[in-house]
């Protein structure tokens, strides 16, 4: 698999978007800011995309890119998420006050279906396992396991501690886990009411983990990324972590 970090920050500014992963060009995990940077041609090579949760960062690309290719859309765009996710999007997004409802156009054949996924479920998306994991987050959220025939990757969501997930990973081994640490240890209340980690969370979290993945840190808030990051460092030394940079291709 080929994952292309179009977008992975915490918030927005010059250089920074948010979360937005290409998974071997057709498939699309949150559409947040990110999506600016596809172009034209690999927009319209869009087929499936799979949403963590409703918040704005993370779906606000999806609106943008079908205004953008509707009078060139060469297939119908599936999208899966949550059922009140699926609710959010229709009745906040795609309601005609804000957007135009794409579910409902063109009338013969509209240019995005919607699906619902619940925890625990198990599809073939674009040529690919994913299974669907619970997060921790104040709205309704999942994460993400990919798999094909010879890597494996899961991304969090937006989560703080989540018991659930770790014994989900250490079943399926996967080679990456990509994870949400938004804030500073110093910020541990912040990051507690709002469904986030800090690295002090982080490390107590991957005393759960039994498997020795590649971690990679993401959603970090803008001007900590480097405070996240050292201190991640610090209290991790035997694994091998980083964050995730902006434009950077991960071939697994």
């Amino acid at each position: 698999m080929k994952l292309k970090i179009l977008g992975c920050s915490g918030g927005i500014g010059k250089g920074l978007k948010t979360t937005t992963f290409q998974v071997d060009d057709s498939l699309i995990i949150d559409p947040g800011t990110g999506m600016e940077k596809l172009t034209l041609e690999e927009m319209l090579s869009v087929r499936t995309i799979l949403i963590t949760h409703a918040h704005l960062d993370h779906i606000i690309g999806l609106p943008l890119m079908l205004a953008t290719i509707f009078d060139q859309a060469r297939h119908q765009i599936q999208v899966y998420a949550l059922p009140d996710v699926v609710t959010a999007l229709q009745k906040h997004i795609f309601n005609w006050a804000v957007w135009p409802d794409y579910t409902q156009l063109p009338e013969e054949n509209p240019i995005i279906r919607m699906h619902t996924l619940q925890p625990g479920d198990e599809v073939t998306l674009a040529g690919k396992q994913v299974q669907v994991l619970p997060a921790a987050h104040p709205t309704p959220t999942v994460g993400y396991l990919l798999s094909d025939q010879s890597s494996s990757f899961a991304f969090t969501g937006d989560t703080g501690a989540n018991s659930q997930l770790w014994p989900l990973l250490n079943e399926k081994k996967p080679q990456l886990v990509i994870i949400d640490v938004s804030f500073t240890d110093d910020q541990a209340e912040l990051a507690h009411v709002s469904g986030h980690l800090t690295p002090s969370q982080l490390a107590q979290q991957l005393t759960h983990f039994e498997h020795p993945a590649e971690i990679r840190i993401t959603h970090l808030k803008p001007g900590n990324e480097d405070m996240i990051v050292a201190r991640c460092h610090a209290l991790l030394p035997e694994w091998t972590l980083d964050r995730l940079h902006h434009d950077e291709i991960i071939e697994l």
